[in-house]
């Protein structure tokens, strides 16, 4: 029973300095990167004649308040190359309308998947309950964002490179108890304040002069797969959880092309570490842990169009992200992607925000 413990003991050991020998690499290339980047922005500021505001016109000092619809989704793929399987997993499709409020350093969005814009396809794919939850901050040159994001029903999409008599129209492979909930935060680095990130994705900031950025961005993920309905059986997952620590690294353009538009777009390589840890039932119906580290890549690309006037904007954009790791015998994926249109408007605060913010 001691040597049992012992060795368990002794790979915890093992499992913890292989996590802080890739954690230590990791770090200092980030640290490098976004010094370095930083130095190049800062020798090209001063080289560029203007003062910010003549690149960039911020309405923060006025309460924006905007709505539009969104479509926004997270598939997981599991491929076993050897075996030549792969699995996509995916919840519903589902159109959201959203409500969006910024004033001053804080933004916050609420969204929800209303029954008239989304038709009955429970059918074919099953039914999908999802809600959604975000909150942005911006701290000098520094934005912070937190979302939190609960999904429940998910098909599989490729059903049919699984199911050979499978046909267009017929219903998915479906998994109506699986669950997630994956929590979110980012913080992105704006290295150029003749860039407005902001106006990129909203109408808060208006771009008045062409102007580019290098726009680095850590992202931490974490996300909890769950189902219910499992029942106790040796061999068999019972939870599931990833943590991703990302850092993507894309260049970033906006063009003011005509009178209150402007075209932007953000695009570059991701890298990361992803976590990974399962539980699962020993054959006297115990649960016990399996974990494993894997380095990640990937890639990241954003792009929109915009209107924006002194008392209201709108706009259209959409973006796509993917990462992953693994190895010959099975990798693990993660797509995400999704547009948006809104319009809003804007208007002084009223005295009690101006006094609590």
């Amino acid at each position: 029973m001691t040597s049992i413990v012992f060795c368990k003991a002794k790979l915890q050991l093992f499992q913890l300095f292989r996590l802080i020998y890739f954690m230590r690499y990791f770090l200092f290339l980030s640290i490098c990167l976004i010094s370095q980047t930083a130095n190049i922005c800062a020798q090209i500021r001063e080289k560029q004649q203007g003062p910010d505001s003549l690149y960039v016109k911020s309405y923060r000092y006025l309460l924006n308040i905007s709505t539009g619809l969104q479509t926004n989704n997270a598939e997981f793929i599991v491929a076993y190359p050897k075996d030549k399987l792969r699995i996509e997993l995916s919840p519903r499709e589902t159109l959201q309308q959203f409500l969006l409020f910024q004033y001053k350093w804080i933004n916050f969005r609420y969204s929800f998947t209303p029954a008239y814009l989304n038709p009955d396809r429970s059918a074919l794919t099953g039914n999908n309950k999802r809600s959604s939850f975000e909150m942005f901050m911006s701290v000098k040159d520094v934005d912070i964002s937190f979302s939190h994001q609960q999904a429940k029903g998910y098909y599989i999409k490729n059903t049919g490179d699984l199911i050979s008599s499978w046909k267009p129209g017929d219903p998915y492979l479906q998994l109506p108890q699986l669950g997630t909930k994956t929590t979110s935060v980012e913080f992105a680095y704006n290295m150029d304040k003749k860039f407005s990130d902001v106006g990129m994705l909203s109408g808060k900031s208006k771009q008045l002069k062409n102007a580019w950025s290098f726009l680095p961005v850590l992202g931490i993920s974490h996300t909890h797969f769950y189902d219910p309905t499992i029942q106790a059986l040796a061999g068999q997952h019972s939870e599931d959880y990833n943590l991703d620590v990302n850092l993507k690294l894309p260049l970033c353009a906006s063009i003011v092309w005509a009178n209150d538009w402007s075209v932007a777009g953000t695009a570059g390589p991701v890298i990361g570490i992803n976590f990974f840890k399962t539980d699962t039932y020993d054959q006297v119906l115990n649960k016990i842990q399996n974990k494993e580290t894997r380095l990640s890549t990937g890639y990241w690309v954003q792009g929109g169009i915009s209107y924006t006037r002194d008392r209201w904007y709108t706009g259209l954009n959409a973006y796509t992200y993917k990462y992953g790791s693994g190895s010959a015998e099975s990798r693990t994926s993660r797509f995400l992607y999704g547009a948006e249109f809104y319009i809003g408007t804007r208007f002084h605060a009223p005295s009690f925000l101006k006094k609590l913010l």
